[in-house]
């Protein structure tokens, strides 16, 4: 069937109107920045799993694509999800746990939504993502340029980080930067020399970005994209030149912007190199520490998924350590991690490799399209790091985007379809998704019925007015019930 067969696609303009809409629109404002992009997410995220079970040709191809990949990281991914189960199974709040197994269980499912839209129809699909990428920007930039007007018409508003908003925290804002600028500069390329003025307008796109970077004084961004640059220097040499000269040309024209925006407009003055003084100082060295030692009491299953923001864990001022590593090994045990690890840097680099080997194909944009997909994915490795990468919705779309982009350009050579497939692998994605759903939805709707009563539990129990995002802003888990807050030690 022809509808059936668009499924993929379908997926792609959903996930494409989630990337323009959710950084800079608030469609549900009753739930706060933070809270609706999550659930705006949930909702993609079950579209995705739905598109999976209602179409039979995505089903088969998703499936086609993953066994393509070798029979040991199919066991590692199987393993890792075992692992995930029982470690949730046995966390002080087992429905917490599920929650986050069940959540990347239904974002590995976009991903593979994903590289199926590439393997089908890669030229539209990578056009649908770059041209969502771009439309996302252009609209922040307006609503900077709606904010920063105003800061300019009210004396009362001060010209500063604050300008830069749409987000619960400027950092989650800094993450979306990390994913989409790589992306944005290959954008740039992609125009047609002749389209002189059309490359122009795209150019100030990632000159914003750097301006407001600037503006931000982060530094996770600018390490990432340091890591991205020389990452994808080292990989391809040459043919990242344009690439590279894009990129440093942005920088330099986002610093005059910044200058002439925030330094003369607003008195601003840059901090970002005062920050970069400061790299391993700050709370994340301890929460670093206290994975370390809940990894050494757990070992083998971890504490339980989510379970860095079990109060009687950890009580401090974040329900996430602040590092994919360290997260991954204090909630999911220590073989969990080793296997992750090893799927990440061997895929990763398997597919690096095949990047740099393929000098071009017929189907891509442009032959910088690899550069930038490779730089984005570096980036966002790296800042995963040091920040919350793969906890803020909008950064986990965004993950599940280049992760499928990638895996879709895999191995492209590769023309088996999956036909003679034993039931089973169909049956174990298909249970896998529905339980999936079933545990998103369930638990997910009767957070968001109790999310002012936790808040409000919360504050009562800590004396700071701060809140800590997790899955959702009041990140920690459980606060509502006296007994588990009566656990916390003294030292939280």
């Amino acid at each position: 069937m022809k509808g059936d067969s668009n499924g993929p696609l379908a997926g792609i303009l959903l996930l494409g109107a989630y990337i323009i809409l959710a950084p800079s629109i608030s469609l549900i404002p009753p739930l706060g920045l933070y809270n609706e992009k999550r659930a705006l997410q949930i909702g993609l995220l079950l579209v995705g799993g739905g598109i999976l079970l209602v179409s039979r040709t995505t089903c088969q191809r998703w499936l086609a694509i993953f066994r393509e990949l070798p029979l040991s990281a199919r066991w590692g991914f199987g393993t890792v999800l075992g692992l995930g189960v029982f470690s949730a199974a046995l966390a002080p709040s087992p429905s917490d746990g599920f929650l986050e197994v069940g959540h990347f269980v239904l974002l590995f499912v976009l991903a593979g939504v994903v590289a199926v839209a590439i393997r089908q129809n890669p030229k539209k699909t990578e056009w649908l993502i770059l041209g969502s990428v771009v439309a996302s920007a252009l609209l922040y930039a307006v609503y900077f340029a709606v904010r920063y007007g105003g800061s300019l018409a009210l004396p009362k508003l001060e010209i500063g980080r604050e300008t830069v908003s749409g987000f619960a925290n400027i950092r989650f804002f800094n993450q979306y930067q990390t994913w989409t600028l790589p992306l944005l500069v290959g954008t740039v390329l992609s125009v047609p020399k002749k389209w002189r003025v059309s490359r122009g307008l795209l150019f100030l796109l990632p000159s914003l970005w750097w301006t407001l970077v600037f503006a931000s004084n982060v530094r996770g961004t600018i390490l990432a994209m340091a890591v991205g640059a020389i990452g994808a220097w080292l990989l391809f040499r040459s043919r990242a030149h344009r690439w590279l000269a894009v990129q440093i040309a942005s920088t330099a024209t986002g610093g005059v912007l910044y200058f002439l925006l925030f330094y003369l407009g607003g008195e601003a003055v840059p901090q970002v190199a005062e920050r970069l003084k400061d790299v391993g100082q700050g709370g994340r060295p301890h929460y670093w520490m206290k994975c370390l030692e809940m990894a050494w009491m757990n070992p083998w299953l971890g504490i339980g998924p989510m379970h860095y923001a079990w109060p009687p864990n950890n009580f401090a001022s974040g329900a996430h350590p602040h590092s994919a590593l360290f997260q991954w090994l204090a909630e999911w045990g220590v073989l969990s991690t080793t296997i992750m690890s090893s799927l990440a840097v061997w895929g990763g680099w398997s597919w690096m490799k095949q990047e740099r080997d393929v000098t071009a194909r017929e189907e891509d944009l442009l032959p910088e399209v690899g550069v930038a997909l490779v730089a984005a994915a570096l980036a966002g490795a790296s800042h995963a790091m040091v920040s919350g990468l793969i906890v803020m919705p909008v950064s986990q779309v965004l993950l599940a985007v280049v992760g499928g982009w990638a895996w879709g350009r895999y191995n492209r050579s590769d023309k088996r379809t999956g036909s003679g497939f034993s039931r089973w692998p169909h049956h174990a994605i298909f249970c896998a998704a529905v339980l999936s759903s079933m545990l998103v939805v369930g638990t997910a709707a009767e957070d968001l019925s109790t999310v002012e009563d936790r808040r409000e539990a919360f504050l009562e129990a800590v004396d700071r007015t701060r809140l800590s995002p997790r899955y959702w802003t009041q990140g920690y888990i459980e606060v509502r019930d006296s007994s588990v807050i009566k656990q916390v030690p003294e030292e939280n």
